[in-house]
């Protein structure tokens, strides 16, 4: 089998587990164990963890992707990768009208159960994991084909660790349930596994 096929699985397969997370939501028993996840991290916050996931948390918003997309593209068209360039623009502005799109569509409450920010908007998919799924992938792509080329164990298992951070951080501050966590991953690996596609 081709890589390019792989890619294509791949992002079929995630957009599937998407759509069994979508209606997953929808059953009680599913909300209640989203409900009880949040209830047991709420246990463990302190001041000291709080500081922590608000920082990490921070490398999800706007306010970090609008600069930090700009710059990874600067970068691109200085190292004459126009093709890589386009795949960052085309990629990112897709996965963001993805998301506004997703959210839109099953307008599912954010939780209740005392939030750390306030934050406005839906709750399902996740905006952090989607997003940062899609960035983070790409410039873990970018690190790998132009400076860290034999390197991707630890590129590959950074970037999966930092992943699964900033998608804790938005349960630790219950802003979200572990299923739009989830669900935010597998949109982002679909778009990430079809962006692969292109830019090879």
């Amino acid at each position: 089998m081709s890589r390019k096929c792989c890619f294509l699985l791949l992002a079929f397969f995630m957009a599937l587990v998407f759509l069994l997370l979508a209606a997953a939501i929808k059953q009680p028993g599913i909300q209640h164990l989203d409900e009880q996840a949040l209830k047991w991290l709420m246990v463990y916050r302190n001041p000291a963890a709080t500081i922590f996931f608000k920082a990490i948390t921070f490398f999800g918003t706007s306010i970090f992707f609008f600069p930090a997309t700009a710059i990874l593209g600067i970068t691109l068209i200085l190292g004459r990768d126009f093709q890589g360039f386009a795949a960052l623009l085309i990629t990112m502005n897709g996965a963001r009208a993805l998301m506004e799109g997703l959210k839109a569509l099953y307008q599912r409450p954010r939780p209740t159960l005392g939030p750390l920010e306030q934050v406005p908007g839906f709750s399902f998919p996740s905006g952090h994991a989607l997003m940062g799924t899609v960035f983070f992938g790409l410039l873990a792509l970018m690190l790998l084909k132009k400076i860290f080329p034999r390197r991707w164990p630890s590129v590959v298992r950074g970037t999966i660790v930092f992943l699964l951070l900033l998608g804790l951080s938005r349960l630790y501050l219950g802003v979200h349930y572990p299923t739009d966590i989830l669900a935010g991953y597998a949109a982002g690996l679909a778009v990430l596994s079809l962006c692969r596609l292109w830019w090879t």
